[in-house]
This record gives C-alpha cells, structure tokens and sequence, in this order.
C-alpha cells in the first residue's frame, strides 16, 4: 500500500515555496486533529479529545516553527499563494471518518493515525528533496523529513504508553529499562547490518550497511557505558535464526532504538545525561532514516 497517493508532481522551485508547503501541511492537519478533538466530545470520549487536542497543538507548533525558519531564511513568513500546485494527501482522510463516526474510538488508535500521518509527511518531503534542483531547497527539504520522522518516533512511544495503559499490562521488553532495550536493539543492529551489507548487490549501500553497523556496535558500548556497565549484554544470542526479511527486521531495531534512547531522555534527571541521550537519539533517527527508506520506499508500515 502506497504511503502517498501520488509524488509531487514537480520540483520545488524555490524556498519561499517550500515553506508554503509547510505551512500550509502543517495548518490543515492542526485543523482536521481540532476537527476530530470535537468529534470526539460529541461521541463522549474525553480522553481520545484530549489525544486530538494535543495532536492539532503540536501541529500549531511546528506551523510556527515554520513560520520563525521562513522569516529567517527569506525575510518573509510563509505565503500559500506561492504553491504552484496542491501537495499529495498525506493526512488519512478515510481513516479520520472511520475514528469519527465510532464510539469504539481510542487513545491508541488516535496516535496511530498520527504515526501513520508522520510516515506520509516524512515520504512526501523525501521526494521533495530527492526531485530538488536547488541545493539549499534540498537540505530545508531533508530537514523537514528528518523533523517529521522524530515526530513519527515520539507518536510512536505515545502510542505504545496508551496500549499500555489501555490493557493495563506492559510488555516483558516495556518492563526493562530503556537504556537495556536501546543496548538489545543496537546490539540486534550490529548483527544484521553486516549481513545485509553482504547480500547487498549495490556497492554504495553495502558501505553504508557496513558503516551503519559499525555506528550500532560503537553506540551499544556508548548506552552500556551511560548505563554503568563494563560491556553491553549480549542480545544477540537470544535470535536463534536469522530473520526471513533482515531489512525490514533491522529498521525495526533502529526504531526501537530511538525510542528506546529518547525514553530514557525522559527520564534522565541530570541536564548532561539527557543532552548526552538526545543526541544518541538524534543520530538512531537518522539511522531510521535510511533504513525506512531501504526497506520501504513506497509501503506503509
């Protein structure tokens, strides 16, 4: 399944329209969350409202992130009249309907349509920045798809928190720390990246499996050392057989990792422990990035 509807169908022409673009995403989706936040009120549902509420805030947010970056960078806030053509979907307009039309409407569901929605918006400004022909549109481009995978990150732990809470249970990996789950995930990372480098037919990305793998070894050390042990402990052991689609299991690992360190970034009470997490965090993301990307360019998750 396709995670957009169609690709843009031309290259962003200057960075005034790129921050058109934005702006205007970002709107309608704060628009359509309040649309739903009230929905939600109506069918008597307080705390998936209150999911919505947040959504459609943050999404004001980043519109006015947006916003201060475009003034920045141009001298200009961003003017939709600069669009020369209407962006792909990339809110789930059908999958809105279905939440607003049921009584059966939770918190769970709320934030997995906005992983989803992230995913879209994060597949939407990759093409942006891969049809660009003016570098310094292709760099804002890839910027505004790295900010919309990290938000795709934290929807995604939101999301698991309110399965949690929903079901009142928390899975064995849950029950760990997440600095123990970010070590597994990287150590699982280390493993597979060098056997993906080894079936890799093109020679570019075979480096940069390799390179990838090197960074989880290096970043497995790094946790277990911020968490106060010599070695990390060995995950690796515990996978008996190597998985049917090593790919697609690796970019599950790298996401793992990230929200791994970005809850552990939550928890930390020291300033440099946390800044020290967030930058792990930061670089699993970009990790994410490529590996989303290798396994999945056209396909929903």
């Amino acid at each position: 399944m396709s995670l957009l509807k169609a690709e843009p169908p031309a290259p962003v022409a200057s960075l005034s329209e790129l921050f058109a673009i934005a702006h205007a995403l970002e709107e309608e989706a704060a628009s359509r969350y309040a649309t739903l936040a009230e929905q939600m009120d109506s069918l008597e549902l307080p705390r998936v409202a209150a999911v919505f509420r947040h959504l459609a805030e943050e999404e004001l947010e980043h519109a006015h992130r947006v916003e201060d970056w475009a003034y920045g960078a141009t001298g200009a806030r961003p003017d939709h009249h600069l669009m020369r053509w209407q962006p792909p979907e990339t809110f789930d307009e059908e999958e809105a309907h279905q939440i607003a039309s049921s009584r059966l409407a939770s918190a769970y569901r709320a934030l997995s349509m906005a992983v989803r929605n992230e995913e879209r918006a994060f597949a939407f400004w990759t093409y942006v920045a891969a049809q660009a022909t003016m570098p310094d549109v292709r760099k804002a481009a890839e910027r505004i798809a790295s900010e919309e995978l990290r938000h795709a990150a934290l929807f995604r732990r939101e999301r698991r928190r309110a399965f949690r809470d929903e079901r009142g249970v928390a899975t064995a990996s849950e029950a760990s720390s997440p600095l123990a789950r970010a070590i597994s995930a990287e150590e699982r990372l280390a493993s597979l990246l060098p056997m993906l480098a080894e079936a890799e037919g093109d020679a570019d990305r075979a480096v940069e499996w390799r390179r990838l793998g090197g960074e989880a070894s290096a970043m497995a050390a790094e946790a277990a050392a911020l968490a106060g042990e010599a070695t990390a402990p060995s995950a690796i052991t515990e996978v008996a057989a190597a998985p049917v689609d090593p790919l697609r299991a690796a970019w599950r690992w790298a996401e793992q990792a990230s929200e791994s360190y970005l809850d552990a970034a939550d928890a930390g009470r020291d300033e440099a422990l946390v800044q020290h997490l967030q930058r792990l965090a930061e670089r699993a993301i970009a990790r994410v990035a490529a590996l989303r990307q290798a396994a999945s360019p056209g396909e929903a998750s």
